[in-house]
């Protein structure tokens, strides 16, 4: 199931989050900058996806408060990891000991696959 849901960023622009789920709890993945085809990949291997596109390391803060907040219709202690796109990004998920993983570059089947056994290696 998929549902549209947005935060407001610092600057008081929407900040527009896609987030799918299925039946049970599973763990989250906050999905920045990353392509969205990963929210389907994601989903079928056991995770809740909360996919953003936030542009700084206080968005990806805003993200995960909303997560522990409950502000995401999830119970706020789920296992949470990131796949970000960007170093920088991931930075402020780190500081905060969230497992994250940065992708670069083209995301291939294989890169696909690799991410999906390190989030069952940390998530579950």
């Amino acid at each position: 199931m998929k549902r549209a849901v947005q935060l407001e960023r610092p600057t008081g622009e929407p900040l527009p989050i896609e987030v799918t789920t299925a039946a049970g709890r599973r763990p989250v993945v906050l999905l920045n900058g990353a392509p969205r085809e990963l929210s389907a990949r994601l989903a079928r291997a056991g995770f809740a996806v909360v996919a953003a596109d936030c542009r700084t390391p206080d968005e990806i803060g805003l993200v995960l408060d909303a997560l522990k907040g409950r502000a995401l219709g999830f119970d706020g202690d789920e296992p949470v990891a990131v796949l970000a796109a960007d170093q920088a990004l991931a930075r402020v998920a780190r500081e905060r000991a969230v497992p994250t993983l940065v992708l670069s570059g083209v995301v291939s089947v294989e890169t696909v696959e690799t991410a999906v056994q390190w989030l069952r290696r940390h998530l579950v």
